[in-house]
């Protein structure tokens, strides 16, 4: 028995705590999912696996702190009793980076594979994610929350005496577990989270935004012969969702839109629209381009990704729910050289044959050629994959991991299209490289990649799902999971995902830089769950369905703590916010741009959804919100919008921000809670749509106003709501354009 209490304790040492609600309930709002979609088919009952190794893995009983009882099997479902015979004994097993728990006595597993209003135990396909766990241990405590992969928002707590999966607050005693070795000994949870640092930014001082190597041209500003559509901001308009407000339509044959190239290039992004099916399935098209007036190639486009109905809180894909938005997608095509100088012209020809065309912009980039394989990395070819053929590689691409993984090296994606369409993938401690993000791609409804552990590293790929609408019961996300400690995502592209990337609890230290997450249907990234000390820079977001960057803290999980969004570009987002932090401590939105929101603020600040209190210093500094702002649940919110909506927003740092035309009001303060000890400094607010300060009269608390300039509202310059007796402005130095009281 000493040998397998000395390497449970060693197992323990290496488990990282993981993982959170993996996409927000309501449109633009962050919540949870709580049921998903049973994944396959069990193995008949008369197949039960082999009883696995006790040589190789710990055995267990597992007792919940709150009732002091022990899990057991009993007709195929997990309960609890003070059990002491090998139907409490659970067997621990590593498994591609994740647990699973294997009943002693029947060999069955635990599970959550049919949904049953109960945990399953039960015989199981090794591929089944449903069976997959982590630990999320707490050194304090000795404790340890079991979450699932499968459903990473879930835990195994207990409510009445009977044990359940939920989301539900891991620091109730009800959700937490006591491994004890069959000899009773109790054992040591795992290390202390050691303590991160941020590293500096590599961007320019004093610049704002993405550092991007493409070059964007907006359509309405270039040559054509079509028509310039009109700018407006109605929310159902395909105007609205444009950039700048504008597009270009072509619905004729010899229409077109030309472009003169300031650099040269080789690759082109058209973000266009083109009508939808009848049965909202999408249609397929193409439209011709020419390079100085000389034809290169058809780009090939389609509408199964975009046009959702139901409007604003809805994401049908059946049109006669009318309510048509989110009209745009994109296509992107290696189209050989481009020289400075050269006219990149976007023609309907006679054979491209959709009823219309909307051009809003291109990004012309000059693409480097793809990389080569790292020395003794595992090429996901020689694990079986094989490119452009349409045939699953998920198998061969998670024998790959696993092989990378207990050689200590990397997993390589080669040069083609590379699908998955049965399973996501389980990384811990390894690392994927691929040949450039316009080269390797991972295609397919199970294009996803689950971090389980420690140092997930991803650089140089593509993405590409196939997300038609949005599941907050299927976890169609790019990346998903906690990060543990010591994970990168770098030169990455998502698209055609629900989410980019939920960032779960357990992730403390994760940068992301130089990554390109576009046409998603929920967040482009979450950090959740008690995320801290990361770092999300340089990248660039477009047509998100929800917040493109949000910290998002709830309560009942630890604080998000020290993140920073800084250095990054976001573009249309057509539901919600381009940054929002919802409660947490320390966090920062810094030196960013924000451009074109449809529906809610540029930047929200917000105590709501059961969120965290805020905590320390909250530093919005930097960044500049153009034609931002907009209509949601009823409301017309402010460009930067502060929200302490469940409770108090204390110590808000607001410095040097730029407004420029937002559809309502520039600067909004709103809230039944106090705001306190707020400061608002060097902020310039142009051509509000309405007011250019606008404080609700539910305000309460302190703010402090300087050198906040206000110019061209259509209304007032300073709407003042806020009760005097509860709330205190103090007008300092240097503010133009408008007056208190």
């Amino acid at each position: 028995m000493l040998h397998r209490s000395i390497g449970f304790i060693l197992f323990l040492l290496l488990i990282v705590g993981c993982t959170g609600p993996q996409s927000v309930q309501t449109p633009a709002t962050p919540g949870t999912s709580y049921t998903a979609l049973a994944s396959r088919t069990p193995i008949p009952a008369a197949t039960t696996m082999e009883i696995s190794s006790t040589e190789s893995f710990p055995i267990v009983r597992i007792k919940n702190a709150e009732t002091g009882t022990y899990l057991y099997e009993k007709n195929g479902q997990a309960e609890l009793g003070d059990i002491s015979d090998e139907s409490s004994f659970w067997i621990v097993e590593d498994y591609q980076g994740s647990k699973r728990l294997q009943n002693r006595a029947s060999g069955n597993y635990l599970s959550l594979e049919h949904l049953q209003k109960y945990i399953e135990v039960i015989p199981i396909l090794p591929e089944w994610m449903s069976s997959r766990w982590t630990f999320d241990s707490d050194p304090s405590q000795g404790s340890i929350v079991i979450r699932s992969v499968w459903h990473n928002w879930q835990v195994l707590y207990v409510e009445n005496g009977l044990v359940k999966y939920e989301n539900v607050p891991v620091t109730t005693e009800n959700a937490r577990w006591y491994l004890e070795s069959v000899d009773g000994i109790a054992l040591a949870a795992s290390t202390p989270t050691p303590v991160f640092v941020i590293p500096p930014s590599t961007n320019p001082v004093g610049s704002r935004g993405a550092d991007v190597p493409w070059m964007e041209y907006e359509a309405e500003n270039e040559t054509t012969n079509g028509e310039i559509i009109a700018p407006d901001r109605i929310f159902g308009t395909i105007a609205s969702e444009s950039s700048g407000r504008s597009a270009v339509k072509l619905d004729g044959a010899g229409e077109y839109v030309q472009f003169t190239s300031t650099e040269s290039a080789n690759s082109v992004v058209v973000r266009f629209v083109i009508p939808d099916s009848e049965d909202g399935k999408g249609l397929e098209s193409t439209i011709s381009l020419y390079v100085d007036n000389v034809f290169r190639k058809k780009i090939q486009l389609t509408s199964k990704y975009a046009w959702s109905y139901g409007g604003e809180e809805e994401t049908f894909n059946v049109p006669k729910a009318g309510g048509a938005h989110h009209f745009y997608d994109e296509a992107r095509a290696l189209v050989g050289d481009i020289p400075a100088g050269a006219t990149v012209k976007l023609q309907k020809d006679e054979d491209d044959n959709a009823e219309y065309y909307v051009i809003d912009l291109i990004d012309l980039e000059q693409v480097a050629p793809p990389q080569t394989k790292p020395e003794g990395y595992f090429s996901i070819e020689d694990c079986g994959a094989v490119p452009n053929s349409g045939q699953d590689a998920g198998d061969a691409i998670q024998a790959c991991i696993e092989k990378a993984r207990t050689a200590k090296t990397g997993v390589w994606i080669p040069v083609g299209t590379f699908e998955s369409e049965i399973h996501g993938f389980d990384v811990a401690d390894v690392t994927i490289q691929g040949a450039g993000m316009w080269y390797s791609n991972i295609h397919g409804k199970y294009a996803r990649f689950n971090c389980v552990g420690n140092n997930c590293r991803f650089a140089d790929f593509a993405i590409l799902g196939e997300t038609i609408l949005r599941d907050d019961k299927s976890p169609e996300n790019g990346f998903n999971g906690s990060a543990g400690t010591g994970s990168r995502l770098k030169n990455i592209w998502v698209e055609h995902t629900k989410v980019g990337f939920w960032v779960s609890g357990g992730t403390n230290g994760l940068v992301i830089t130089n990554s390109r997450f576009r046409n998603l249907f929920a967040d482009g990234i979450n950090f959740c769950n008690g995320t801290s000390n990361s770092v999300i820079e340089n990248s660039h977001f477009r047509n998100t369905g929800d917040d493109a960057l949000a910290s998002w803290s709830p309560k009942g999980d630890p604080v998000n703590t020290n993140n920073v969004f800084r250095f990054n570009t976001v573009q249309i987002p057509w539901r919600a916010n381009c940054f929002a932090i919802y409660g947490g401590k320390d966090n920062k939105i810094e030196d960013n741009l924000c451009y074109d929101v449809v529906t809610y603020p540029g930047i929200l600040i917000a105590q709501q959804f059961n969120s965290n209190p805020f905590d320390g210093t909250t530093s919005i500094q930097r960044n500049s919100l153009i034609r931002t702002g907009g209509p949601m649940f009823n409301l017309e919110h402010g460009a930067l919008k502060i929200w302490p909506a469940q409770g108090e927003i204390p110590g808000l740092v607001v410095k040097d921000i730029l407004i420029d035309s937002p559809t309502f009001s520039g600067l909004q303060l709103d809230g039944s809670y106090p705001i306190t000890s707020a400061s608002f400094e060097n902020i310039e607010i142009t051509n509000a749509g309405t007011d250019g300060i606008h404080l609700s009269s539910s305000l309460s608390g302190d703010a402090s106003f300087s050198f906040i300039t206000v110019n061209d509202s259509a209304n007032s310059a300073f709407l003042n709501y806020s009760p005097k007796l509860k709330f205190t402005i103090n007008f300092s130095e240097g503010n133009i354009g408008w007056q208190f009281p």
